[in-house]
Order: structure tokens, then C-alpha cells, then sequence
């Protein structure tokens, strides 16, 4: 038996579970004020239960539901043992492990020391500070990465989200792990006999260093100590030391290193550490105690940089470089130096802001011969070669001093030793390069002419990477992608227009390749690739709007030309500004006799002419004029530029077709019918010309032909313009912009293809199917207009095949989505993850759903597609309706490594499928997660499932108003199945409170937004009926329906279905099968349709007494729904939303569910025609239900003594309601 105290603390903890997970920790606060409560305690009690006296009164903050007394019931649910504590606390475990750790649970081996004080009691306070303290490390990495990144983005001046940024890292900050895990640590070390792993202590020290708490580690140091049994280790000092010299205590520090050197003398140390523990290189148990030596001294010697006392820092440096260098150390002896140690005196020197001095160790270290040590903790009693580490502090601290000729001096030595080292410069110490040189030229406008141009040539030709195999550099890093722009930028400020449009080109050029090259070695997936696609398309308009925007206004004709050229090569569009420059600057020198183009410079000038806001038409005719004139041989342009002008130029103009004639027929044979009109104006025509095929042809061709559609362009504000309504557009916005897009079709003028493909997915949602087959049809013309180069029309090609996809599948066209993903993969592309998830989400009225659905999900992850959230909720949602909660979990957890953060939907099925199983546990600590997030944002979905488990599944009233309490404490607006879930719980949980439940039904009423609905009369009825086996009462209220004065405003017939079918359970309940034939001809002259769970009853009632016949006569005269399509007609709505289907006429047919398959085997075996069930087993096999539901309903067989009134559930309606 566990002694008293033990079982006092359990007591409380019980409780802190919950709170542990909060954020705001007041729960967790009450619960430990409380362990200076004395005297036994021989049960823990349920979760948010009074522990003690007082008025009883059910979860957090005041109740939200009434004021009566039955309302507050002090009535104790279950109570929890200490192995239920212990068991919760485990999954608590699980779903708080670190990422690499998900998989694992902390105290799964037997034989560990944790298992062990698990079964003793204290495990379980080992597990929530492990966890509590894992999540505040968690936290602590979130917060360096973050800054480092904001450092590296003000570094670059990217303003851009640096407020969402800080937000991020205070919001980390803010958590309160460490408070509840020293506060659980505290609790359990009051108990003399408490022990703890040793990894516990280093956790909530290492979380002291953190959080710079001396005190707080002094206390767990001092358990520790007393300790006969358990020696620290190395890490317990290095923590130490790191937490005081975090307070500028050098003395603390000094203390606690000398602690250390103490005990080292009397072999009281465990010679290992965190870092030691993670090199897989680190084998022997000599090294294992040298390198841990190693690693306490060096952390002294970074106390004393910490606490600004460099001299003796040097001296302990000198200390181990005195060391003699040999086979072996006693626990006596200064251990040598490392590379490591060296790291850290340069590490130091920088972090006091002495950068010259670290500087010249640095430059004394690059000195060395040899190679870099690939054990950080190999003896070294000279200084060796920086390692990687080195540096990046190195690099980090010279770009924040501006030591601008010291770093690129350091750079261009790192690229000649890095082969030999083994170390990598990688992205970051280039922008750290570009940085800093780019500030300095910022600052340095004044600087000699040709001293700036040999800088900027060495930013260009060393600093940024020109080589494509690494694929690495790419804009999808915005850092990089703005210094890229801002380098050009300093060249065209400085007057190199000709360089700095070059090196714009040069970049281009290599993003392209890089992308060739990523989608070759296959580093790059299509959502990879579409967003350095968009980095790179942004680094070339940010360039011209800057080059507009330049104090230098006058423009060379052959400059804007260029940066046109650039624009068509990236795929991206012509600002209107841009066009009407570069058209001002042609219209000055369009006249000049010695005028010359090249070919790629007269298609830049067609693509400025197309994209101009102007008249369009007016200007191309000058622009053939002005080919005409100069003989330009229009068969040397590219295969696009051909394109545009057969689409653009009118086959009626006599000077278009003369153009066009240099690319032979039909254009020649048209040229000389418009001769020929010209010389006899009399004769009109309206002959067209076929457009050859390889100028408009797209890759969707190769699936379905491709129609010839009239001429147009891509426009970059009528893009913005359609394009207003994404993100978040409500019905009118999509519609608007449909419109607007549809207005533009008639002028010839498109929006870009993201902005087509993502109309047609938001007129999908709203239904619009017409609308979508219109957009599709129109949108061949954009991407015609996408032919140079030929990705980006490709590109288009898939987003707008993707988009049908997504936009189809909403509307309900399920079949003609699967067409669309069918085109996607024949033509080698894969459906994205929208894609997938919308096509999961309307997998529907079919008799497996979930298997459908997993098929889909299971062929996206065959094709490398990485879930997004809403892919990811689409399909837990599947499993968890169909009762496949160790599968959603895990799903759960995939997300969870794959840094997808979950939102309150994905909570709700996670937690929705924990609850369909019974899963209690599971399902408390995710709600708990679930409201601790600091992004939650309560929906009523969750609370209600969570009232629902405790309704029906674990019947347990006081869980449920707690559930209730705390929707209402979030603000949260009941809807019409929480107030059924209330009338349930106190009309059908014992005891029976019914008039609690009466002042429910009155609530309801008196609450305008949310209407009365059968279901609520349904649970009535059956609380009298089945419950109460009150007959009369039970048929008074269904009496009252009618009269109610709630019924008038009701849509739909009232009794409905669901009221009929709660009535007929309890007469079958109750065995008065004589009253059924009366409301059953009440049912049919009602205009109300009967359903198939009404059927189950009566052929569940009529078998119940001997009329088996009638039981037949029912269940034949049902029908069978076509094969593999789920039975209509037979779900009622059970939430309060409006009615959007017609109701279903009274004399439509009645399907038969699978539970009506079961019912009848049930009442046949009842009543011993055993050859008769196995006769519908048979037929049942042959409509090829799931196996899953066969094996469900064949295992009745299994129990002869089945009968089909002793499975009446009486204590709630049998139609499923679970929702």
C-alpha cells in the first residue's frame, strides 16, 4: 500500500493533470495550496470534483447554468484510482513528447527507472515535470530560432512581419511550464521518502538556466545532495554554473565549479552530458570522462566571459594548455583544451564586444596546420582549426560590428579552406556578407567611383553563389532575395546601368536553373517550386518598381527593354507604370533614323505594348507600322512572340496581315484576299484563319482538345482587380469578381492564372458549377498567353486543373473532380494537398466512406504530397466517424512532427474520435491541449462532444454540466444539440433530476437563437417513456407538440420523425404494440416520411411479442438502395441549422439501413428461426457492405440466446445522434 503521504499527493495531483495544460495555471495554483491539507485520503476523485468541503460547486469560475441548487449537485462522479492517474498522465506523456520523440513513450521501458516510480507513485510527478519541462525547452529553441532569424532579416532591413515575429517570442516567453513544473517538484519534495530520476533534476535545472532562476536551482540541487543513492553528473554542474553566470553571479559560479572539482576528487560525478550523449562518436568510457570534464571547465570559462571577466577566464584557459597531453586523466587533473574551448574563448570575446581580440585568435587558429577535429572534445593543447561554429560566430560578430574588410577578407579565405575542413558556407554567411557590405555602401554614397565598383564586383562574383548543384540560395528566403535586389540597386544608384542589369539577369538566370535542377534531383515538390517561382518573379519587379521609383528618371530605351525582357523570361506580368515609361521613352526615339533593335528587344517592346493600360489597339498598329517599316523578319521571334501577335493583331487590318505574311500560310493567302478587297471594296468577306498549334496549344492537349478561343492578354491590374476577393471573399465578393472577370473577357483583357484557378475553386464552394465550366472553358486563353518559357504555362496548366478539382468537389460534382485528378496524374503532375482534402471531405453517401477516403489519403502520401490542415482535419474527421481513433491519433501526432499546428477543428475529431471509442482519458487531456494553445478560439463543436461522451457513453451528469459550464465561461452560444445533451443528461442519467430537465426545455424556449426541434421533444419523450416508464406522460407531451407555441414558426411538419420515432421506442419499451397502428396511420396522414430506424422499432417491438410475421411484413416492405450508395431519407438534421434540402414527401420509399439487417437477424434468432437469420445474412453478403459491417451483424449469430427486446437501449433514442 503506498504510505499516506504518497497517497495524498496522488490525491492532488489527479487534479493538476488537467491544469498542467493550462496555460494560465490558476487550477494548478488552487491544487497546490492544498498540500498542506492532513489526513488520509483513500480514493482520488474525478476530475473537477471537490477534493474537499465546500458548497460542491463543478468546474472553474462561477456555474453558467442557472442558480438553482439541483444545479450544483455535490454529487461525485466515479472515483479515480491511482493507476487511472497514473494512466492519464502517460498519454499526457505522449501527446506532449518532443517532436523526435512522439513515437516513443517515456516510460515505456519496464525495467527504467521511471516505470519503476511509476508503480511506486512518484512516476507520475516524474512524467508531468518531464513533460512540463521538455515543452519549456521546446519553447526556449522556438524563441533562439525566432530571434536569430529577426536578427538576420534586420540585418538585411526586412521590415516585413518583424511585429508578428516579436509577438511569436513574447508569446513563447509567456508560457508558464517551468512554473508549474518546479511548483509539482516542490509538492512532491515535501514527502521525505520522494526520489527522482536523474534526468528530472537535469530538466528542471537545465530550465533554471533558461529562465536564469538560481534559487529555484539551488533548491533542486539541495534534493539532490541528500541524495546517498545518486550521484550528479556533469550536466547538473554545467547547468549550474550556466544558471548563475546568467545572473552575473561569478561567485555562484565559482562556488558550484569548485562543488564540482570536489566531488570529482571523491568520484562522486557521473561522467556524461547532453551534448556528449547526442555525438554517436563518444564510445569509450575513458572519453566519456575526459570530454565531460572538458565540458564543465569550458562552461566555466564562459561564466567568466558571461560576467565580464576575461583575465580569468584566460588564466583557467592557461591552466589546461599547461596540461600534458597523454592516455590518461585522473579525476585530479585539468583536463587539455579542445576545439571546443577555443570555440568558446572566441565565442567570448565576441559576446564582451572585444572583436579584435577574437579576431587575432581566430586569424592564429586559421594559422594551423591539420584539418578540423571531428570530435568537438578531442584533447587539443594548441589552438586547431575553426570549426563550423567558430565560424559562424566568427562571421556573426564582424557583420554586427560593419567589420566590412576584415569579413570579406575571413569570406574569401572560408571558400578556399572549406573543401579541405569539411565545413560549409552556407546561405546565412552570405547574407551576412551581403549585409553588411550593403550597409557600409549605403552609409558610403561619397565613396571613390572605383573603389565602390571593385566592392561591388566582389559581392557579385564571390559573395553570392552561381554554382546549381547544391540548390541552394534560392528566393524562397526573402533575406536573400532583398539583398539580391538591393546589391543590383547599387549599381544602377552608382550609374552601372549596363552591370546592374546584367547581374539582374545573371540571378534570374540561376534561379531558373536552380529550379531545373531542384525538380531533377526531385529536392523540389510543386508547392517547393511554386514559391521560389513567386521569390523570383518578386526580386525582378521589385527591381524595376525600384528603378522607376530611382532619383534618375531618364531611362535608356535599351534598359527598359531590357528589364521588359526580364519580366517575360521569369513569367512575371508588366506593371502598367512600367509600360507607359517604357512606351514614353519609345515614343522619343521611335522617329530616330538610326534606331536600331535587336529581335529580343523588338518581343520585349510587343509585350510592353500588350500590357499597356492605353489604347492597346492604336498603339500595336504603330508598333506594326514601326516593324514594317524597319524590315523586321517577325519568323526570327520565339515561338510565344508569334503567338501574341497572331492573337493580338486583327485578320481585317491590311498592315497585320502584311506582317503576319512573313510566317506563310494561312496569313499569305489572307494578305492577298485583303489586296484584292482593297482594289474592289464591294466584296466583303468573313473568312477566319486557324491559329497553328504550336503557338496556342496547352498542356492540358494532351487530354482533351484544346478550342481556339479569341485573341487576349494577361493584365496585371485587372489581376489585382478579380483578384480583390482572395483571400476570406464572402458570396458577394467571389461573385463580383466573376463579373469583373467576365467584363474583361469581352475587352480581351484576363487576369493571371492563380487568379482564374482560384475563382474557380471559391464559385465551387458557393455551388456555381456553371460558372466554374465557364471559367475553365475561358481560361485556355490565359494560358495561351503563358507560352515563354514553357513551365510557366505548364504551371498554370496544373493550378488550374488542381483548382477544378477543389472547386468541383465542393459543389457536389465528385465524379467530374476525379476527371480533373485523373488529368493531373496522367500528364505527371500530383493533385495538391487542397486538392486531396477537398476530395476527402466530399466523400459521402456511400456505404464506406472512410475507406474511400483513406484510399485518396493513401495515394496523396504514394505521391509525396505533404498534408496540409485542411487535409489533415478532412481526414481524422473520416476516421473518427468511423470509431478509428488509434489511427487518428496518429495522425494526429504526424501533423504534430511535421510542425502543422492543429486548430480548434482538428482538436474537435481528434477528441470526437477518442469519444466514439470511450476514450475518456484521451479525449480530457485533449481538450485540455486543445483550450491551452494560445491560438485556440473556442468552437461549440468540442464542448458539445465532450457533454455527449459524458451523456451517453460515460454516463456521468456532473462531467457534463462541467463541459457546459466552461462553453459558457468561452463565451460560446449553445446550440440546439448542447440543450438536447442537458435534457438528456438529467432525464436519463441517475439519478433523474426531471425538474432540472423541465427548466432546461423552458431555457430553450425562451432562447430566440435557437429554434425547438424534434430532437428536444424526442428526449423528453423518452425520459417519461423509457426512463420513467411513464407512459401517459409521455404521450401527453407528444399531445402537445402540435398546440406548442414554438411549432408555428417550425419549417417542417411537427412531430417529425425523430419525435415519432422516440414515441414508438417507448411503446416498444413499455410492450403496448396494440397503440402503435394508431400513430402510425397519424405518422403517414401527417405528411411526415417514415424512416428506417422507425422500422427497426417495430420490427424489434412486433418480434418482442411473438408477432414475427409482422416484423417480416415490415422489413420486406423496405427497399434496398443501389449498391455501395449509403440509404437516404433516413437522417434527420440534429443541429440548429436552416433547412437547405426539401423535405422528403411522405410516400417516398424507406431504405433499409444496416441496422435494419441486424434488427431483423435479431427478432429471427429471438425467436428461434436460426435458418432464417442465416437466410439474411446471405442476402446481406450479397449487397457488398463493408466487411466491417457484415462481421458486426454475422456475429449476433455467434450468441443463440439473443433477443431483440433484452438489447433495447432504454436510456436514449435509438437513431444515431452522435455528432
Amino acid at each position: 500500500m503506498l504510505p499516506k503521504v504518497a497517497n495524498h499527493l496522488f490525491h492532488h495531483t489527479s487534479r493538476a493533470v488537467v491544469a498542467v495544460q493550462n496555460g494560465t495555471g490558476h487550477t494548478l495554483r488552487n491544487v497546490l495550496q492544498l498540500q498542506s491539507t492532513t489526513g488520509p485520503t483513500t480514493a482520488v476523485t474525478g476530475w473537477g470534483s471537490s477534493v474537499s468541503g465546500g458548497n460542491g460547486h463543478n468546474g472553474p469560475g462561477p456555474s453558467k447554468f442557472h442558480t438553482s441548487s439541483r444545479l450544483h449537485s455535490t454529487q461525485t462522479g466515479s472515483p479515480l484510482s491511482a493507476t487511472q492517474v497514473r494512466e492519464r498522465v502517460e498519454k499526457l506523456s505522449a501527446f506532449r513528447a518532443p517532436t523526435q520523440q512522439r513515437s516513443q513513450n517515456a516510460l515505456g521501458d519496464s525495467s527504467s527507472d521511471a516505470s519503476q516510480l511509476v508503480r511506486s507513485g512518484f512516476g507520475t510527478y516524474a512524467t508531468l515535470i518531464n513533460t512540463l519541462t521538455d515543452r519549456d525547452f521546446e519553447n526556449y529553441e522556438a524563441v533562439r530560432r525566432a530571434e536569430a532569424r529577426l536578427r538576420r532579416r534586420r540585418r538585411a532591413a526586412v521590415d516585413e512581419n518583424a511585429e508578428e515575429d516579436e509577438k511569436r517570442i513574447a508569446s513563447l516567453r509567456g508560457d508558464s511550464h517551468f512554473a508549474s513544473a518546479f511548483a509539482l517538484f516542490q509538492t512532491a519534495a515535501v514527502n521525505p521518502n520522494s526520489k527522482f530520476p536523474l534526468h528530472i533534476y537535469n530538466k528542471l535545472l537545465r530550465s533554471c538556466v533558461i529562465h536564469s532562476n538560481a534559487e529555484a536551482a539551488l533548491i533542486v540541487f539541495a534534493h539532490l545532495e541528500k541524495r546517498a543513492d545518486l550521484n550528479p553528473d556533469a550536466q547538473t554542474f554545467i547547468s549550474l554554473i550556466a544558471t548563475y553566470a546568467n545572473t552575473q553571479n561569478v561567485r555562484g559560479a565559482e562556488d558550484m565549479f569548485e562543488k564540482f572539482r570536489h566531488a570529482s576528487r571523491l568520484d562522486h560525478v557521473q561522467w556524461t552530458f547532453d551534448a556528449l550523449q547526442a555525438n554517436a562518436s563518444a564510445e569509450t568510457s575513458r572519453h566519456s570522462q575526459l570530454a565531460s570534464h572538458m565540458a564543465v571547465w569550458n562552461e566555466m570559462l564562459t561564466a567568466y566571459f558571461r560576467c565580464g571577466q576575461p583575465s580569468e577566464a584566460l588564466g583557467l584557459l592557461e591552466q589546461m594548455m599547461d596540461t600534458a597531453e597523454g592516455e590518461t586523466l585522473r579525476r585530479t587533473d585539468v583536463p587539455p583544451p579542445s576545439s571546443a574551448t577555443f570555440s568558446r574563448a572566441i565565442a567570448g570575446f565576441c559576446q564582451l564586444g572585444d572583436v579584435p581580440t577574437a579576431l587575432s585568435w581566430f586569424e592564429r587558429m586559421l594559422q594551423q596546420q591539420g584539418s578540423v577535429s571531428v570530435d568537438p572534445y578531442e584533447p587539443m593543447p594548441v589552438p586547431g582549426r575553426p570549426d563550423q561554429a567558430t565560424w559562424t560566430a566568427m562571421f556573426d560578430a564582424l557583420a554586427d560590428e560593419s567589420m566590412v574588410a576584415e569579413l570579406n577578407r575571413l569570406f574569401v579565405r572560408w571558400l578556399e579552406v572549406a573543401p579541405q575542413d569539411g565545413t560549409h558556407v552556407l546561405s546565412d554567411h552570405r547574407d551576412s556578407v551581403l549585409a553588411a557590405n550593403l550597409r557600409f555602401m549605403d552609409t558610403r554614397m561619397d565613396l571613390d567611383k572605383a573603389k565602390a565598383l571593385d566592392l561591388l564586383g566582389f559581392l557579385s562574383d564571390h559573395v553570392l553563389p552561381w554554382d546549381v548543384e547544391g540548390v541552394h540560395f534560392t528566393f524562397k528566403r526573402e533575406t536573400s532575395r532583398v539583398l539580391c535586389a538591393r546589391l543590383v540597386m547599387q549599381y544602377w544608384n552608382r550609374g552601372h546601368g549596363d552591370l546592374a542589369l546584367g547581374l539582374a539577369e545573371r540571378i534570374a538566370a540561376r534561379q531558373l536553373q536552380v529550379l531545373q535542377q531542384g525538380q531533377v534531383q526531385e529536392t523540389f515538390d510543386s508547392s517547393k517550386t511554386q514559391r521560389r517561382i513567386e521569390g523570383s518573379r518578386r526580386f525582378v519587379t521589385d527591381i524595376v518598381t525600384d528603378i522607376l521609383n530611382s532619383t534618375d528618371t531618364s531611362f535608356s530605351l535599351a534598359h527598359l527593354l531590357r528589364l521588359s525582357a526580364l519580366l517575360t523570361d521569369i513569367g512575371a506580368l508588366h506593371s502598367v507604370a512600367f509600360s507607359d515609361a517604357c512606351l514614353n521613352v519609345y515614343a522619343l526615339h521611335r522617329n530616330n533614323p538610326a534606331l536600331t533593335l535587336s529581335s529580343r528587344e523588338w518581343e520585349a517592346l510587343l509585350e510592353i505594348v500588350l500590357a499597356a493600360e492605353a489604347d492597346s489597339a492604336a498603339t500595336l498598329n504603330t508598333l506594326v507600322d514601326d516593324l514594317l517599316h524597319h524590315s523586321v523578319e517577325i519568323a526570327q521571334f520565339s515561338e510565344h512572340a508569334k503567338g501574341q501577335l497572331v492573337r493580338s493583331l486583327s485578320s481585317s487590318d491590311l498592315n497585320s496581315m502584311r506582317l503576319l505574311a512573313q510566317l506563310g500560310e494561312p496569313f499569305a493567302s489572307r494578305l492577298a484576299e485583303l489586296e484584292r478587297l482593297q482594289q474592289s471594296p464591294s466584296i466583303s468577306s468573313a473568312q477566319t484563319y486557324e491559329t497553328p498549334s504550336s503557338w496556342a496549344e496547352t498542356p492540358a492537349s494532351s487530354v482533351t482538345p484544346v478550342p481556339r478561343y479569341p485573341s487576349g492578354r494577361i493584365d496585371s491590374a485587372h489581376s489585382h482587380l478579380v483578384g480583390e476577393f482572395f483571400p476570406g471573399g464572402n458570396k458577394t465578393a467571389v461573385l463580383l469578381a466573376f463579373q469583373r472577370y467576365r467584363d474583361g473577357v469581352e475587352k480581351g483583357v484576363y487576369p493571371r492564372a492563380v487568379v482564374v484557378a482560384r475563382l474557380i475553386s471559391a464559385l465551387g464552394r458557393l455551388g456555381e458549377t456553371d460558372k466554374i465550366h465557364e471559367l475553365y472553358h475561358t481560361a485556355q486563353t490565359v494560358l495561351g498567353a503563358l507560352e515563354n518559357p514553357k513551365q510557366w504555362q505548364m504551371s498554370g496548366w496544373f493550378l488550374v486543373e488542381d483548382h477544378m478539382i477543389i472547386g468541383l468537389a465542393h459543389a457536389g460534382e465528385i465524379d467530374a473532380a476525379h476527371v480533373h485528378r485523373q488529368r493531373i496524374l496522367q500528364q505527371g503532375g500530383v493533385p495538391s494537398a487542397d486538392a486531396y482534402g477537398a476530395l476527402i471531405l466530399n466523400v459521402k453517401d456511400t456505404t464506406d466512406d472512410t475507406s474511400n477516403a483513406m484510399a485518396l489519403y493513401q495515394e496523396s502520401q504514394g505521391h509525396g504530397v505533404v498534408p496540409n490542415i485542411f487535409m489533415y482535419n478532412t481526414i481524422i474527421s473520416k476516421l473518427a466517424k468511423a470509431r478509428k481513433a488509434d489511427y487518428a491519433l496518429h495522425l494526429f501526432q504526424d501533423m504534430k512532427a511535421r510542425n502543422v499546428q492543429p486548430t480548434s477543428v482538428t482538436y474537435g475529431a481528434v477528441i470526437a474520435a477518442c469519444c466514439r471509442v470511450g476514450d475518456a482519458a484521451s479525449a480530457e487531456l485533449l481538450f485540455q491541449e486543445m483550450t491551452s494553445e494560445p491560438t485556440f478560439k473556442p468552437r461549440v463543436p468540442p464542448y458539445n462532444t465532450m457533454m455527449q461522451l459524458y451523456t451517453h457513453t460515460k454516463p456521468d451528469r456532473e462531467r457534463v454540466l462541467y463541459y457546459y459550464n466552461a462553453l459558457r465561461e468561452a463565451n460560446v452560444q449553445p446550440t440546439a444539440h448542447t440543450y438536447k445533451l442537458l435534457i438528456d443528461a438529467y432525464g436519463t442519467i441517475e439519478p433523474v433530476d426531471l425538474p432540472a430537465m423541465q427548466e432546461v426545455f423552458e431555457d430553450l424556449v425562451a432562447d430566440r437563437s435557437v429554434s425547438v426541434q424534434g430532437t428536444h421533444w424526442a428526449a423528453l419523450i423518452n425520459a417519461w417513456g423509457c426512463v420513467q416508464k411513464d407512459l401517459d406522460q409521455a404521450l401527453a407531451i407528444f399531445s402537445s407538440i402540435a398546440t406548442h407555441r414554438t411549432t408555428s414558426s417550425h419549417g417542417s411538419p411537427m412531430p417529425d420523425a425523430v419525435v415519432y420515432e422516440a414515441l414508438i421506442n417507448s411503446l416498444v419499451t413499455l410492450r403496448r404494440m396494440d397503440l402503435v397502428p394508431m400513430y402510425l396511420e397519424r405518422l403517414r396522414t401527417s405528411g411526415v416520411h417514415m424512416t428506417a430506424y422507425i422500422a427497426n422499432l417495430l420490427i424489434k417491438g412486433y418480434a418482442s411479442v411473438g408477432e414475427i410475421e409482422r416484423s417480416r411484413e415490415i422489413f420486406e416492405s423496405l427497399q434496398d438502395p443501389l449498391e455501395g450508395v449509403a440509404a437516404p431519407h433516413n437522417h434527420a438534421p440534429h443541429q440548429n441549422k436552416p433547412q437547405t434540402i426539401a423535405p422528403v414527401p411522405a410516400d417516398a420509399p424507406v431504405y433499409r439501413e444496416p441496422s435494419t439487417w441486424e434488427a431483423m437477424v435479431r427478432a429471427e434468432l429471438g425467436n428461434g428461426e436460426r435458418d432464417r437469420a442465416v437466410n439474411l445474412l446471405q442476402r446481406l453478403q450479397v449487397r457488398g457492405f463493408p466487411p466491417a459491417v457484415y462481421q458486426r451483424i454475422s456475429g449476433i449469430m455467434l450468441d443463440e440466446s439473443v433477443s431483440p427486446w433484452a438489447s433495447i437501449d432504454a436510456t436514449s433514442p435509438p437513431s444515431p445522434s452522435f455528432s
